[in-house]
């Protein structure tokens, strides 16, 4: 037989546009899925037809093509020309005679040309060569489904339908920048602007350091190396730290939250502004944290120039967590922690513009220009973790257990400490840090705490930096609730 393997390509929204967008959508499609295979290492011959596209020689592709956006679905198939009914059902049945034995089946047809016989004619006659073979014909839920595909003088015979994703070809919809913490609710708000055609260039603003960046990094990284065909996303990181300490100085401590949104906002804007972006995007959700209130979200949109995009304002947690699976960023997201939520307690849900403007009088903007001063930009698809400083020593700061000789810092704020705090142990400033262990000794062993073990990371990693061995206990005092049952 000369059946040839081909991967039958499903666009999907797409065919419904007019006929120039269409086609410039066609374009972008084929050429984000040549660069999703060129990734992959797969060399095969790619076709455009009209409402189909053909992988041909290559069966793998369809594990990285279902990722790509704006194909609908793919099937493994074999390609064939035939001449005539006959011709095409005596092919399908030596294709499919296997397949349906001792099952149950039922043939499905599609056919678009000019033929001198129906897809209906199509199903009777192939169903009545194959029922020899089979167990019987069951239309409603057959264990094998024969699908004959027909496009002018050629067929394609497959059995399954790989669902894809969807969407919009990545590029048709302009560009955006996504501020994203790693953690899993920026990463599927920006994985779901992906899916609408939109290239997201992603800023990460560091509150924390080494550690929080290089585990920012790789989540960021399993989401471009997976879903970002047909560009090259940028990965850019602004060293706030700084801005958060000014912050945490002069502004009262229940709009932390709000003022740090703000600048977040700004510094997003800068970036816009420079790569010639349309909008900016964020992972935030109604009602999850006290900046996301209604009225608080309302104060911080005003400090943006550009289009504020949440694509998971409406979702539960869970269902952002069950998509962040789905898209395979779940344990990369997982490993990520909070930082700004140490710095605040008992944050305001409903600030006023004018009181949040008081308090934005007293910060030092210069503070803010110089954090956007030396912004670090990684191209994330083709750069490695080695490549961006992600040691291994970053990544293994963690304990689980407090050793009974260990010093015990707690970095949270006082207010914090003073409600519930481990016995024994010492509360203090991270950016005291230093100057207290060299008091105490740089010989002992040392597990510093914080909520969510984010920080405390970051703290033991500046410690391990001077020589101390220190650690930082996974999960913070939040971990230890949830073992207490609290």
């Amino acid at each position: 037989m000369s059946f040839r393997n081909v991967v039958l390509v499903r666009p999907g929204e797409l065919t419904i546009k007019g006929k120039t967008t269409r086609k410039r959508f066609e374009q972008l499609l084929m050429q984000n899925m040549a660069d999703a295979l060129k990734t992959a290492g797969i060399v095969a011959e790619l076709k455009r037809g009209y409402g189909r596209f053909y992988v041909y020689d290559s069966y793998e592709a369809v594990k990285v093509l279902r990722k790509v956006f704006g194909i609908k679905s793919l099937s493994l198939a074999v390609e064939f020309e035939f001449k005539n009914l006959d011709d095409l059902l005596e092919k399908s049945e030596e294709f499919f005679r296997e397949k349906v034995k001792g099952k149950s089946f039922a043939v499905r047809t599609k056919r678009t040309g000019s033929h001198n016989f129906t897809s209906l004619d199509v199903n009777r006659h192939l169903g009545e060569r194959l029922l020899k073979y089979a167990s019987k014909v069951d239309l409603e839920n057959p264990e094998v489904s024969v699908f004959v595909e027909i496009r002018e003088n050629k067929a394609y015979l497959f059995t399954e339908i790989v669902k894809a994703y969807g969407g919009l070809p990545i590029g048709s919809e302009g560009k955006v920048v996504a501020l994203v913490s790693g953690g899993f609710d920026s990463l599927v708000a920006s994985w779901l602007l992906l899916k609408r055609g939109v290239e997201v260039d992603f800023l990460y603003l560091n509150l924390g350091g080494a550690v929080s960046r290089c585990y920012t990094i790789r989540a960021v990284k399993s989401l471009a190396d997976n879903w970002c065909y047909g560009y090259r996303p940028k990965l850019y990181i602004v060293d706030f730290s700084g801005m958060i300490r000014e912050l945490k100085t002069k502004v009262k401590p229940e709009l932390l939250g709000v003022v740090l949104k703000r600048y977040m906002y700004r510094a997003a804007n800068s970036i816009a502004r420079r790569i010639g972006a349309e909008g900016i995007a964020t992972g935030e959700n109604l009602g999850q944290v006290s900046s996301q209130t209604l009225t608080n979200l309302n104060v911080i949109d005003k400090s943006s120039e550009f289009v504020v995009l949440r694509p998971v304002l409406t979702f539960d947690k869970d269902e952002i967590v069950e998509m962040a699976r789905e898209i395979g960023t779940y344990e990369f997201s997982s490993m990520v922690k909070e930082i700004c939520g140490v710095y605040s307690f008992h944050p305001k849900t409903h600030s006023s513009l004018e009181e949040v403007l008081k308090e934005e009088e007293k910060i030092d903007v210069n503070v803010f220009l110089e954090s956007l001063a030396n912004v670090e930009c990684i191209d994330i698809r083709h750069s490695s973790l080695t490549d961006v400083g992600c040691t291994e020593e970053v990544q293994s700061l963690e304990i689980e257990e407090i050793p009974e000789d260990a010093v015990i810092l707690d970095i949270r704020p006082s207010e914090k400490f003073q409600t519930e705090n481990i016995p024994g142990s010492i509360n203090v400033d991270i950016w005291n840090l230093e100057e207290l262990v060299k008091k105490i000794g740089k010989d002992k062993k040392y597990v510093v705490v914080c909520d969510e073990g984010g920080l405390s990371r970051e703290a033991a990693y500046i410690l391990r930096q001077i020589g101390v061995k220190a650690y930082s206990l996974k999960g913070g005092m939040r971990r230890i609730k949830r073992h207490n049952g609290r």
